[in-house]
């Protein structure tokens, strides 16, 4: 007797018009069916394994550990800022730059190697991957959990999607008056540092006046204006005076050396002279006492006289070479002072030129910024930005950190910090969009209708 399954099955048409199977063909398609199913399933899951095990580990990653037959395992772990994974009786295990299937290996050789289990049979696998980062221009930046195989553009939608200004709820209008303001504010900046910077080069050459830039803000009235020019003005004049005074003081000092130095050359020449004279005395005197014409108490003072004039002679010697160096070292004080002047200046020009190379940098980036606002508010997709989106991702390994030019179809992995930001090209300024009409030059200049966006 047949049950009723078999007389259905035996019963059912074929779907390819044939005859009704028998028993033993219907039982070889069931078994044909279950190993096709069985085949897609294995298939699958190789694919995954293959997947984890390309996978290498690293600070932050989640591992689950098996040991068959060992009552405290499975176990999971964290991978420490090591790189390292601790295990109950083997302590520390290199983990970072392993797949699973390699830190298995390095597990089963550690418990032979102890003698705790003669053939150690044991399964890593991956419990929780370490998160990536994504920051700039999104909705939501902050870490997240890494899936794998997900790509830049899975990213950017975990992340609350992209958002050019990623400026949470602030109201456009608002953003671009305070903008406006802060370029008001450089800009007056920007015409003080010229200012001192005509005053700094004035001074340089020895002038004691400077001519004011012909490009005051629109934002000064002319009384302030004149204010700032007459303050630098005045500061001008006021150094000038100082290091005149000075200067002239070291001169001064320097003409009273001299003269001193003069005295005391003439005053040496006398010395000398007399010296020399009355040296001819003595001589004559001895050869008058030789011949019984002169005392020899008379001789004797003519020597000490001789002695006291050469002592003298030494002092005066001693004064001209005090003198002389008092010469040099005012000649050198007011070389340095000169120097040190000089220098001032240089340093001076340079900090000023900087500071305002610094500024103007500023008021290009608020200038943007408010031509960007303008033109896109609050959200436009990457089409409407015409690549003016840049994305770049940093990524570590055991060997070096490389910084990696992406897209949103690149793929990322663990550990990954993902930038996205905006970068001004002619896209950015020129949308192929009917809402905008403002555009930039060739050579960075800005349009009258831009001009009155930014607030030149």
């Amino acid at each position: 007797m047949k049950s009723g399954f078999d007389q259905r099955l035996l019963s059912a048409p074929s779907s390819m018009g044939r005859w009704p199977l028998s028993g033993v063909e219907a039982a070889a398609a069931c078994v044909r069916a279950m190993a096709g199913s069985l085949v897609i399933v294995v298939v699958l899951l190789a694919a995954d394994i293959c997947r984890a095990e390309g996978y290498t580990l690293d600070t932050g990653d989640v591992v689950r550990v098996s040991v068959i037959g060992e009552a405290s395992y499975p176990l999971d772990v964290v991978v420490d800022d090591r790189g390292s994974i601790a295990l109950p009786l083997l302590g520390d295990i290199q983990a970072r730059g392993l797949t699973p299937s390699a830190l298995s290996h390095e597990i089963e050789s550690a418990l032979q190697q102890q003698n705790l289990i003669l053939e150690p049979f044991v399964k890593v696998e991956v419990g929780q991957y370490r998160p990536f980062f994504i920051s700039g221009a999104v909705a939501h930046p902050g870490s997240y959990p890494f899936q794998p195989g997900i790509t830049v553009r899975h990213a950017l939608a975990i992340a609350g999607g992209f958002r050019p200004t990623a400026a949470g709820d602030t109201v456009p209008a608002l953003e671009i008056a305070d903008l406006r303001s802060t370029r008001a504010n450089l800009g007056i900046e920007e015409y003080r540092l010229k200012v001192r910077l005509a005053r700094l080069q004035a001074e340089s050459r020895k002038e004691d006046s400077f001519a004011a830039p012909p490009d005051p803000p629109v934002e000064f009235g002319e009384h302030l204006i004149g204010e700032i020019n007459a303050s630098e003005q005045a500061q001008l004049q006021a150094r000038d005076a100082a290091f005149r005074d000075e200067i002239s003081y070291l001169e001064a000092s320097l003409v009273r050396a001299r003269q001193e130095k003069d005295m005391i050359a003439t005053s040496r020449t006398e010395r000398e002279k007399t010296a020399a004279l009355q040296l001819e005395e003595l001589e004559s005197a001895r050869g008058l006492r030789q011949k019984g014409l002169m005392t020899n108490s008379n001789v004797m003072a003519l020597e000490r006289a001789q002695s006291n004039y050469r002592v003298d002679l030494a002092q005066v010697e001693l004064q001209a070479t005090q003198a002389q160096q008092a010469v040099l070292s005012l000649e050198t004080d007011i070389r340095r002072k000169r120097q040190a002047h000089d220098l001032e200046l240089i340093s001076q020009t340079q900090d000023t030129q900087v500071e305002l190379g610094k500024t103007q940098s500023e008021i290009r980036y608020v200038a943007d910024k408010l031509l960007f606002l303008f033109s896109y508010g609050e959200q436009r997709s990457f089409d409407d930005l015409q690549g003016s989106v840049q994305i770049k991702i940093f990524r570590r390994d055991q060997k070096a950190s490389q910084d990696i030019a992406a897209d949103q179809n690149t793929d990322i992995k663990a550990g990954d910090v993902i930038e996205v930001s905006i970068v001004a090209n002619k896209g950015f300024y020129a949308p192929e969009t009917p809402h905008s009409e403002a555009t930039s030059s060739a050579d960075g200049t800005i349009s009258d209708q831009q001009r009155s966006i930014v607030g030149q």
